[in-house]
């Protein structure tokens, strides 16, 4: 291997970024949930303002 050319650390550090950027998308990331919360929305398909909640909040509780 020629560890002493310039070029082969360029094109090692873009595999090694590739390899890890394929990684994340195969290996879960511990912590992470799935999907964000629900989104609220202010109007319908009708036009009509949305029916409101009595809950809590999402993220204020």
């Amino acid at each position: 291997m020629p560890v002493g050319d310039w070029q082969f650390w360029v094109v090692s550090l873009i595999a090694a970024g590739a390899a890890a950027m394929m990684l994340r998308r195969v290996v879960p990331v511990p912590g992470r949930r799935g999907r964000a919360g629900r989104t609220r929305v202010r109007l319908t398909v009708s036009g009509r303002a949305a029916a409101r909640s009595s809950g809590p909040r999402p993220g204020r509780g």
